[in-house]
């Protein structure tokens, strides 16, 4: 997979502290593995990030998996997570699944930064 074909893309402010990771495409058991990394790398430097998923087009259980080991891997390393713009098909996984109660989600990007910001750590 070159540069340009990664699944994530990500928009770190200026301040290194809040990142967010524009998943597009389809989340799926090809695709997942290389999501997770990418995001594990993104957790690793910044305490706070945002998965942006308004340009997921599809999510499979695999894709699903990936996003619950994403935010055991934020809790284990103490930084907050937040899903935002979630497609139909994943705010539905969320809520069949009881998912939806452990993951910070907000209709927007820009919902999500606030919430963050205004948590005082950012």
């Amino acid at each position: 997979m070159s540069t340009d074909d990664r699944p994530v893309h990500v928009a770190e402010e200026p301040d290194g502290r809040l990142a967010v990771a524009a998943v597009s495409g389809d989340l799926d058991a090809e695709t997942a593995p290389a999501v997770y990394r990418q995001a594990v790398e993104v957790i690793a430097r910044c305490p706070f990030v945002v998965l942006d998923l308004s340009d997921v087009t599809f999510c499979d259980s695999s894709g699903f998996n990936a996003l619950l080991r994403l935010r055991r891997r934020a809790q284990e390393d103490g930084v907050e997570l937040a899903l935002a713009a979630l497609p139909t098909q994943i705010a539905r996984l969320l809520a069949l699944t009881g998912a939806e109660a452990v993951f910070s989600v907000h209709s927007s990007v820009e919902e999500a930064r606030v919430q963050l910001r205004g948590t005082g750590k950012t």
